[in-house]
């Protein structure tokens, strides 16, 4: 079966976000093995809240996320907003917390990735089709103490 193009995925995108929000976030929360968990950060260039639907992974430190960007050459708009502004909120299962992205680096990175690849065989191929390093971030919880 051939790759859906951009164009299918963005489409499929919108559709998966219009059953969340309509679901409160009971609708879409998993896609076959992959968790999903609603990102909100602050748009880098108009420092207005954005929010995506992204797969996600458990760590013991909080919730692993990858910026593929289908295997494009520039990263997602969310890492661009990660970057710029780090705190951000996460909601999963009814609940929403406020994060702090770490960037993982070197072999915590290649591990992290490394798992990715385990459970959706696609992040393979989005890492053979771009010349840039994926971005692997992992949303801590702040503790609110």
């Amino acid at each position: 079966m051939p790759d859906p193009s951009r164009s299918t995925m963005r489409w499929m995108w919108r559709v998966h976000k219009l059953f969340w929000n309509l679901s409160g976030g009971r609708l879409g929360k998993q896609i076959g093995d992959m968790r999903v968990l609603e990102l909100v950060t602050t748009g880098h260039k108009t420092g207005e809240e954005r929010s995506v639907l992204l797969y996600h992974l458990e760590s013991p430190d909080g919730a692993l996320v990858a910026g593929s960007n289908l295997g494009s050459d520039s990263d997602p708009a969310w890492v661009k907003n990660l970057r710029a502004e780090p705190r951000a909120i996460v909601r999963s299962e009814g609940h929403e917390t406020e994060v702090q992205a770490r960037f993982l680096e070197g072999d915590e990175r290649k591990g992290a990735f490394r798992r990715f690849k385990d459970v959706y065989e696609d992040y393979q191929r989005y890492e053979d089709a771009t010349n840039r390093q994926i971005p692997v971030v992992l949303l801590q919880p702040i503790d609110s103490h």
